[in-house]
């Protein structure tokens, strides 16, 4: 990539797979935008860039790179897999490129701590990172098989499908309460219908929403 196409990138703001850093100090934060990234659809992040989009740069950038290649092999599982280039700005600042593919091994998650056992996985949502729900993370590991999940199209699929006549979209407490069935089963039922394609989840940092697949 030249400094050219760079530029033209970073014209187009921050965005669901666009990310600017100023610099590569806190990794752990950025960790989040990367695990985003390879959960979604994937994207470029540019270290050496203010949130205003203007090149600033780093006047070490191997460091910077030297600095995120460690966090994302330590904090980040399954390992990510990406592309950087270093792109010199004048002589004496550069920028540093990352270019990350919607991930093979979905959900991927973001340790705080390299010994920590349990991470949180995060997706893109327009210009943000934001936390993935439980209905989210099945989801994203059932969307990587080929074959659909078999399901019984019963009273509870019923309810829900009649409701969704009558509404743009349900939350699974709302399905709870509609369904008069409890949270587990009312998340169960919408994770099957949205890998099998019937329904699209929407996320949401409050109550993910699932709709009607268009």
């Amino acid at each position: 990539m030249t400094l050219t196409d760079a530029q033209q990138l970073i014209a187009q703001g921050e965005g669901h797979q666009i990310e600017f850093k100023l610099k590569a100090k806190h990794p752990d934060k950025i960790i989040r935008e990367i695990v985003a990234f390879s959960n979604s659809k994937g994207g470029h992040l540019f270290i050496g860039v203010d949130d205003d989009g203007n090149i600033v740069g780093l006047k070490d950038a191997e460091e910077a790179h030297y600095v995120m290649e460690k966090a994302m092999q330590e904090l980040c599982r399954p390992q990510i897999k990406y592309e950087y280039q270093i792109i010199p700005i004048d002589g004496k600042r550069a920028i540093v490129h990352y270019q990350f593919e919607s991930g093979k091994k979905k959900p991927y998650f973001a340790f705080l701590k390299p010994f920590h056992k349990r991470g949180r996985s995060f997706v893109r949502l327009e210009d943000r990172s934001i936390q993935a729900s439980r209905e989210l993370r099945q989801i994203l590991k059932f969307s990587l098989k080929d074959t659909m999940t078999p399901f019984e199209y019963g009273e509870n699929e019923k309810i829900l499908l009649n409701y969704l006549g009558n509404h743009e979209e349900i939350t699974v407490n709302t399905f709870c309460t509609v369904g008069n069935i409890d949270k587990q089963l009312a998340s169960q039922t919408l994770i099957k219908l949205t890998v099998n394609n019937v329904l699209k989840v929407i996320p949401d940092e409050k109550e993910d929403r699932f709709i009607f697949v268009a």
